[in-house]
């Protein structure tokens, strides 16, 4: 596999505890800078199933529990974020190299300081060059994983999520402002975050669409004078007292792509090769973590003898394209909302969205229905869906909706169909959820009466 970042050391991870013998390429050597350093709140369940979660501390590590958020024409507004939706700052470079040490304890191969070449599918799976410190290696493999990022080692169908976008970027020094809390502002042309980072540096963005980048005729020689000027334009730099430049300033792609074709019978691509996020979610890493567990199983799955390759591949390409739906939307909604009519140049690079499901309609309170006769809403059925099962990709059968955008065979790990069906041979919804209760428990039984309730998929 090529990439070691953190879908490449994730997915190696997990394919060496597979039992799988995997060769990782990585072209750079470790610790590397990184940009990307905010870990969302739903990362932690994805390190704690890879058993790492305990060890992010150790990475260094900035919990990130206040903002100053400043909209288009609006004051400046203090926020304190909730525990739950708190997110946690790293420095990549420790962070990164936690994922790569922990797929070489688990037996995982790594090369550094290592370019991959010419990849070309063999009747037997695939040859490429490693280009290494020693001179030139050809390695052959049965399976090829494209971690690559941006990069695109297998080359791409992708299609453009967004206008094109530029992030430009520094680490700043200087006295942080109490709390450290989390820079946001909007602008006319360009978004702008600012994070503090561990370590006491500061990382500051400015995120504008490629066009105006051109419009202002933005060289290597004038790219600082430029972003300088951004920023003094906004009261991101408040966050520093007398600020200082720590390094030079950089520029990279910010525009949402997404890779229709990101799995077939010898290959599959991760992380940012299959799509990339609006780095104003701050969850790329999450978006890498989740891709990669995702692809463990649907690899293991194809390998496996016997398995169920036609399921797996649909079913990776489902779960990336809605997963990709999901942030487009959440752009989308973002930036139109919070930047106003005045802001059309920054708000239209979002101007690719993907359909969104209707909503749940006003419902009853859920405890004045438990006595009433209930059967699944009209347009509600059972399908047979592909899905994780454990390690692997299996077919189960699915509650179908037009409001859930995609079908559901699970919720958390409640299997929903053998479930739903007792609706038809029970007179009322309580005598139902009663019997749930005796095959799961209570609680589950209640959360799921709840979501039914709660997305209209119950006709009372």
């Amino acid at each position: 596999m090529v990439g070691g970042g953190p879908a490449g050391a994730t997915f190696a991870l997990r394919m060496a505890r597979l039992g799988y013998e995997v060769l990782l390429l990585e072209r750079s050597t470790f610790p590397r800078m990184n940009i990307g350093e905010v870990l969302a709140p739903g990362t932690a369940p994805l390190l704690d199933a890879l058993s790492l979660r305990d060890a992010i501390p150790t990475a260094g590590s900035l919990p990130t529990n206040q903002a100053r958020v400043r909209w288009a024409g609006q004051r400046t507004v203090s926020l304190s974020i909730p525990p739950s939706q708190a997110s946690v700052t790293v420095n990549r470079g420790d962070f990164d190299s936690l994922l790569l040490e922990a797929a070489k304890s688990a037996g995982v191969t790594v090369w550094q300081a290592t370019r991959a070449c010419h990849p070309k599918r063999t009747t037997t799976g695939w040859e490429l060059i490693a280009s290494t410190p020693t001179g030139p290696r050809r390695i052959r493999a049965g399976f090829l994983t494209d971690a690559s990022g941006r990069g695109r080692l297998l080359g791409s169908s992708r299609t453009r999520r967004s206008v094109p976008t530029l992030a430009l970027h520094a680490t700043w020094r200087g006295t942080a402002e109490p709390g450290k809390p989390t820079r946001l502002e909007a602008g006319r042309k360009a978004w702008f975050w600012g994070v503090h980072l561990p370590g006491g540096q500061f990382r500051a963005f400015a995120i504008v669409p490629a066009a105006v980048f051109r419009q202002n005729r933005v060289t290597k020689a004038n790219l600082e004078g430029y972003y300088r000027r951004l920023l003094a334009a906004t009261e991101v730099m408040d966050a520093l007292t007398q600020p200082t430049l720590d390094g030079p300033v950089s520029v990279c792609d910010a525009t949402c792509y997404f890779d229709p074709d990101c799995v077939d019978e010898t290959s599959i691509k991760l992380g940012d090769a299959s799509f990339t996020v609006d780095p104003l979610s701050s969850s790329g890493v999450q978006s890498a973590l989740r891709s990669s567990l995702t692809a463990s199983a649907v690899v293991h799955t194809m390998l496996l003898p016997g398995g169920d390759t036609v399921a797996a591949t649909a079913f990776y390409r489902d779960s990336q394209r809605f997963a990709s739906n999901q942030h487009s939307h959440w752009a989308a909604a973002y930036h139109t909302k919070r930047l106003g009519r005045s802001s059309r140049g920054i708000e239209d690079r979002n101007a690719a969205r993907a359909d969104e499901p209707r909503g749940p309609r006003t419902q009853p309170h859920l405890g004045d229905v438990f006595a009433r006769p209930a059967r699944l809403a009209q347009g509600a059925t059972l399908v047979d869906e592909p899905c994780i099962s454990g390690d692997r990709v299996v077919r189960k059968r699915a509650l179908s909706h037009p409001r859930l955008g995609r079908p559901v065979a699970y919720l958390g790990d409640i299997e929903i169909a053998p479930l739903v069906e007792l609706l038809t041979q029970r007179e009322t919804f309580g005598q139902a959820v009663w019997e749930w209760s005796c095959r799961i428990t209570p609680a589950k039984a209640l959360v799921l009466a709840a979501w039914l309730d709660h997305h209209s998929l119950i006709k009372y």
